[in-house]
Order: C-alpha cells, then sequence, then structure tokens
C-alpha cells in the first residue's frame, strides 16, 4: 500500500467483523516490525503478547477492567469495544538492566527514568505495529485506560506476563468508518452504540491548531 494510502486509511476501530487474523499474518506482522523497529542499542525494553480473543467470560472481564468514563456507571459508559477486537497486543515493559550493564558497567538510569523511557519505545512499536496491520487492511484500535490507573495485577495474569500492562491494542477487520455502529457490550449483555463513529472523531474532540503542535526554529528567512 502506498504511504499516502496507509495513512488516509488507518482509523481507530471500535466495530468489529467477526472474523479473526490468522496466524501466518500475525507472524508475518511481528517479524517485519522486529526486524525494523527503532529500538535503543537493540534492547527491546517491552514484552507484546498476542492474544486471541474469543473466550466470553474473559471477554467480559477485559471490557469491565477496560472501564471507559470513571465517573459513570457500567451501565452509562459506553465502554472501550476496541478491546473486544478479535485479537489483542498487549504491551508491558521488561527489566532489561542486565543486558544494558554488559555494555555499561556504571549504570546510572533510575527506576523512574527505565520506566519513562521504556513508554517511549511501546509507543514507537506501537505506531510500527498499527502501520504494519493497516498496511494488510486491518484495523486496530488503541486502548490505556487499564483498570483506570488500579494496577491490580488482573491484566498481567490474563495476557501471561510478569509486569503491568501499560497497553492494549485490539486488531481485526474493522467495519466502515462512517458509521455509528452498535456493539453487544459482554459487561451487560446489552446492544449500544460504540463511543463515537471513527470518521467524526473532529465533531467529538477538538483538534489545536497546526503552529501550536509545530514549531519552526532556524527557518525565518524562508
Amino acid at each position: 500500500m502506498e504511504w499516502s494510502d496507509l495513512i488516509r486509511t488507518r482509523h481507530t476501530s471500535f466495530a468489529w467483523e467477526d472474523k479473526t487474523i490468522p496466524r501466518d499474518v500475525l507472524q508475518e506482522v511481528l517479524t517485519e516490525v522486529y526486524e525494523h523497529v527503532p529500538t535503543k542499542n537493540l534492547k527491546f525494553p517491552y514484552i507484546i503478547t498476542v492474544y486471541r480473543n474469543n473466550v466470553p467470560e474473559i471477554r467480559k472481564e477485559i471490557a469491565t477492567i477496560c472501564h471507559r468514563n470513571k465517573d459513570m456507571s457500567i451501565e452509562e459508559d459506553r465502554g472501550n469495544p476496541q478491546v473486544l477486537a478479535p485479537v489483542l497486543f498487549a504491551f508491558s515493559l521488561r527489566d532489561y538492566k542486565k543486558e544494558e550493564q554488559i555494555w555499561q558497567q556504571t549504570y546510572t538510569m533510575t527506576a523512574k527514568n527505565i520506566d519513562a523511557y521504556g513508554r517511549v519505545e511501546i509507543g514507537v512499536v506501537a505506531t510500527f505495529l498499527m502501520l504494519a496491520l493497516t498496511n494488510r487492511g486491518i484495523q486496530t484500535g488503541f486502548c490505556q485506560n487499564i483498570g483506570q490507573g488500579d494496577d491490580t495485577g488482573r491484566p498481567a495474569e490474563i495476557f501471561g506476563t510478569d509486569y503491568p500492562v501499560r497497553l492494549i491494542i485490539g486488531a481485526g477487520y474493522g467495519k466502515d468508518a462512517e458509521g455509528w455502529h452498535s456493539y453487544i457490550d459482554p459487561r451487560t449483555g446489552t446492544e449500544r452504540k460504540i463511543p463515537f463513529p471513527p470518521a467524526k472523531l473532529d465533531a467529538v474532540y477538538d483538534r489545536p491548531d497546526f503552529d501550536k503542535i509545530f514549531k519552526f526554529k532556524g527557518y525565518e528567512n524562508e
């Protein structure tokens, strides 16, 4: 897919077709990302668990953990249906300090620094993964509302990792971005609308002015 088509095709998906992603496609995507994503000193300070999201009881638990609005009840909350995708990628940081010390005996990074740096790298690899999936006609939806900051450890148990889950990406064959689709919320067993049609994002949130986000320095005479 051409770059211009790729970035125009990509959107956050909340509604999914009932179709899973073949294992060989997932392997191909992950291999591509692994071989090309930038990472400091090839440390890959994260673990990405690929989870087949097909167990109803666990789907309900994940949806409950990823409650959308803390100030709303389950009955009022529209949820984060991106975590109901047929495949979930769970991102956690891993302890790579011993690997780093092989080349750097005097190690001065604090736990806070390591955590902050690792989160930056999760953002980088998540973007590569998102684009690699989009290039194959697979849509994604990001979710960071994992326990609303209450790190109980249950997400780590579900995804089989020894470290807290920092980010979940749902992936699958998404329904069209224009439609305000409905889904069955496993928390209540009722049908409800997705939070908003992805194509209507600008009608939900205000986009800051371009010049507020992007700054040029040293180009004053051009």
